[in-house]
C-alpha cells in the first residue's frame, strides 16, 4: 500500500510541470514572447466587451528564460477581474501578483507604432497594461 500512495504521489508531481508554450496554444491564450499570437482573441475580447458581453480572455508572457506569467481578464458586462500569476517564473516574485482585482475602465492609447491597451481605474490604484500591438 505504502507503494502505490508513493507511486501516485511521484505522477502527480511529474504532472505539476510549468505551463508550456504548446499547452497556452491549445487553450487558446494570447501568447506574448517576441511579439504577440493569438491577437485576433484580444480583438474578439475588444469588440465584446464594447458591446457589454462578456468574455474572459488569458494572456501568457513568456520571459527570456521561457518561464510563464499568466494574466487572466474577465469582463461581466460592467467591470473587468484582473488575475496576475508570476509562481512559474523562476525569477519573479509574487508581491505584484493581483487575484480578481476589479478594473473599470479598458483603455486603448497610442505610442509610435503601436497600440497599448491598459486595464484602468483599478482598486488597487494602480494601472495594469495588457499587451501592445502593432497599429494597423
Amino acid at each position: 500500500m505504502r507503494k502505490l500512495g508513493l507511486i501516485v504521489c511521484l505522477l502527480c508531481l511529474a504532472g505539476c510541470g510549468k505551463y508550456t508554450m504548446e499547452e497556452a496554444k491549445e487553450n487558446g491564450d494570447i501568447i506574448v514572447q517576441n511579439d504577440v499570437t493569438n491577437s485576433d482573441r484580444f480583438e474578439s475580447f475588444l469588440k465584446k466587451s464594447t458591446q457589454g458581453k462578456s468574455d474572459q480572455i488569458r494572456i501568457t508572457a513568456f520571459t527570456t528564460e521561457g518561464d510563464p506569467v499568466l494574466y487572466d481578464v474577465k469582463y461581466d458586462g460592467k467591470t473587468y477581474q484582473y488575475t496576475s500569476d508570476s509562481s512559474r517564473d523562476q525569477f519573479g516574485t509574487t508581491d505584484d501578483d493581483r487575484k480578481n482585482e476589479v478594473c473599470k475602465r479598458l483603455v486603448k492609447t497610442s505610442e509610435k507604432e503601436q497600440s497599448v491597451y491598459t486595464l484602468r481605474q483599478c482598486a488597487e490604484g494602480a494601472d495594469h497594461e495588457l499587451l501592445r500591438l502593432p497599429k494597423q
